[in-house]
């Protein structure tokens, strides 16, 4: 059995997964954001990946949730879908200490997501504003980038202008020197 994914959507879905979702589509309508959408198969694995963005004909992003070891400071990292992530080189970048993955209570309690959902869409949350948004400068270049929705199994296109419109932030960008896979 194959993947599936949707025919092209625009608007919002029918019924919202979360609370986290119904924020994140009516934010772009409120601000009259352009955007497309599918749904799917929970999209976790990189062959899954592959399939939405065979979809949308742009390449996914990776959303990662990263926290220090005290756990009182946050950081969503957006980068390429197929790159390595490197804690080591992500702290270096910023000049900050090691970070690790934040688990998914975190996750919840702060972007409102779980793992495999992950979105810098989760900024909009109150429970998000201090957290650090940082992108790798060549997936900031990208005119449009293909990100979650709140849950694994929807996807958004949206550009990047319009994404840091939305968000009423630019993220700090570093460079990923991981070869892609």
């Amino acid at each position: 059995m194959g993947f599936y994914t949707s025919e092209i959507l625009s608007g919002a879905p029918a019924e919202f997964k979360s609370e986290t979702q119904k924020l994140i589509y009516g934010e772009l309508e409120k601000a009259g954001v352009d955007y497309t959408r599918i749904e799917s198969d929970p999209g976790i694995s990189m062959d899954d990946c592959l399939n939405i963005d065979k979809a949308f004909g742009i390449e996914t992003v990776k959303t990662i949730l990263l926290t220090n070891r005290q756990k009182n400071k946050f950081w969503l990292y957006v980068t390429h879908a197929r790159k390595p992530f490197i804690t080591k080189e992500f702290g270096a970048s910023l000049g900050i200490p090691r970070v690790s993955f934040a688990d998914e209570g975190l996750m919840m309690e702060i972007l409102g997501t779980p793992h495999g959902a992950a979105t810098p869409f989760g900024l909009l949350r109150e429970e998000a504003k201090d957290v650090t948004f940082v992108m790798d400068k060549d997936v900031a270049a990208r005119d449009k980038i293909v990100l979650t929705d709140g849950d694994a199994c929807g996807f958004i296109a949206i550009s990047n202008k319009d994404l840091f419109k939305l968000l009423g932030r630019e993220p700090i960008l570093i460079e990923n020197p991981a070869e892609m896979i």
